[in-house]
């Protein structure tokens, strides 16, 4: 537990660039289809705001045209005077064909600036002329205006008798369209900061499978090269101090045979490990009697001149009686190796009740680091199999934890499910 973080610094530093990535690519694709989308998004708004304009104009245009008429060859202007659509917020001038030239005859500027006269004397001579409309962007007092100049017609004879011009302020639609565009981007700013920080998240969490995989695999590689160096290195001693010496030869084979027998528990607990951190040693739950499954490893695992007293309460648990054994081995095994003081014997207590397995041992207890107990490369071997006895409290909904002994010693708690349903 303590050694976790440490073991996956090298995996977390690999992934957290492949997070970082993976982030970096989803804002971008995001930026990308958002700038699309905006572009498109202005581009549709501004045709239409300019559909709208020139609708507006040519209908104010066809509404000024109907309002002049000719009375006893003059021009009357006075239904213009009375009507709103040419005392709107639409400019209307309007000019009146003479032999040579055209007048203006009728002025309404609207919220307009003053326009210089030959901007607007140009298109309505030109229409007068041509007897054709005419439409073009100005500028009108450093603000562009959209104008639009039609002829209108002398009712009897149809000839062309002069030209309408309307003129629109564009400030205000610019202004719109602008607004629209920063409301975008200040919109697709938002979005690509939540869609980052969710990328990063959706990262994060889909990578996780992958850290807690590698962080498994390079904690049992540290466990293995640990658990199998230390014996290794103790049977190689132990054999050149045998040859060397042939009269320590029997005291040196009695020392390589335990450390062979340590050797094999190694390689047994890690082949469990690794069956379990692969998924290949599934979880079968059946019933079973706690009390009898501890009769049985206290059995075979505590041996003369070691003593274990066992208290057990029948219980019956719903799990996995392999799995089980092999946790309660670990720690009967690990009480009796580490909880006695020099070489006296081991004399430990086991307590089973109903989903709880209690181990008391009388060692040198914890000290001030308890968590070094379940540390696979701990100096003194002790974590490997305490953290496969973890892992197999926790595969059963249970947990192991250790606790300092009033005086000396150290207890181990197993829980586990209650009892299973009828």
């Amino acid at each position: 537990m303590g050694q976790a973080q440490p073991a996956q610094m090298q995996t977390v530093r690999r992934l957290g660039a492949l997070r970082v990535r993976i982030t970096l690519l989803l804002i971008a694709l995001n930026v990308v289809g958002l700038a699309g989308m905006g572009a498109v998004a202005m581009i549709v708004d501004e045709r239409q705001r300019d559909g709208l304009v020139e609708a507006e104009l040519d209908r104010t245009a066809r509404a000024t045209t109907a309002l002049l008429y000719y009375d006893s060859g003059v021009l009357q202007l006075d239904r213009l005077f009375a009507d709103p659509t040419a005392n709107g917020p639409i400019a209307v001038y309007v000019y009146e064909g003479t032999r040579t030239d055209v007048r203006l005859v009728f002025a309404h500027p609207s919220t307009l600036p003053v326009i210089a006269p030959e901007t607007l004397n140009r298109p309505a001579r030109q229409v007068w002329y041509g007897g054709r409309g005419y439409d073009t962007t100005i500028i009108a007092g450093g603000r562009r205006a959209q104008l639009l100049a039609v002829p209108f017609t002398h009712v009897v004879t149809g000839a062309v008798s002069g030209t309408v011009v309307i003129a629109v302020d564009l400030g205000p639609i610019q202004h719109a369209h602008q607004r629209l565009g920063w409301s975008l981007f200040a919109g697709g700013m938002v979005f690509t900061l939540l869609a980052g920080l969710g990328g990063y998240l959706l990262a994060r969490r889909g990578t996780q499978p992958a850290v807690e995989a590698l962080g498994q695999q390079e904690r049992f590689v540290a466990d293995a090269a640990h658990e199998l160096r230390t014996p290794l290195t103790v049977i190689r001693a132990l054999s050149e101090a045998a040859l060397t010496n042939p009269a320590q030869q029997p005291h040196a084979l009695r020392q390589v045979l335990r450390s062979t027998e340590q050797l094999g528990d190694s390689v047994e607990a890690l082949l469990m490990r690794a069956r379990l951190v692969a998924g290949l040693r599934e979880l079968h739950r059946q019933p079973f009697r706690l009390d009898q499954l501890a009769e049985e490893v206290v059995a075979e695992t505590v041996h003369s001149p070691h003593r274990a007293q066992l208290s057990a309460t029948p219980a019956v648990v719903n799990g996995d009686p392999t799995l089980v054994r092999i946790a309660i081995r670990n720690l009967v095994h690990n009480a009796v190796r580490h909880g006695r003081t020099g070489s006296e014997p081991a004399r430990i207590t086991i307590v089973v009740e109903p989903g709880l397995v209690l181990i008391e041992d009388a060692g040198p207890g914890l000290g001030d680091r308890p968590a070094r107990r379940f540390q696979s490369n701990a100096a003194d071997g002790t974590g490997l199999g305490l953290t496969i006895a973890q892992w197999v409290a926790e595969l059963h909904g249970g947990a192991l934890r250790l606790e300092p002994r009033s005086g000396r010693g150290t207890t181990a708690v197993l829980t586990l499910p209650d009892p299973s349903p009828s």
